[in-house]
């Protein structure tokens, strides 16, 4: 018959682990720390929502210009449209 095979972490079953929580008080927030932050992360925010839409005008932009530029037969082409 095999051996039992032992744990070899240091997991415990429920009833051994003995958790606490404890509350730390702390004073009233600086409101004037809290509104720099917010409005940082604002301003980051919006940078980066513009910079997004800028880049997807310019990819656009270069999308559009590389379609009309192929010579594909599309458009106003001088060949009739043959």
């Amino acid at each position: 018959m095999p051996r039992r095979r032992t744990r070899k972490t240091n997991w415990k079953p429920q009833h051994e682990r003995r958790l606490r929580i404890r509350s730390i008080r702390r004073g009233t927030p600086d409101a004037r720390k809290l509104s720099r932050a917010f409005s940082g992360l604002a301003l980051a925010r919006a940078e980066a929502e513009a910079q997004a839409e800028a880049k997807k005008q310019q990819k656009t932009r270069r999308d559009k210009h590389s379609t009309d530029t192929t010579g594909t037969g599309h458009g106003d082409s001088s060949d009739g449209g043959v």
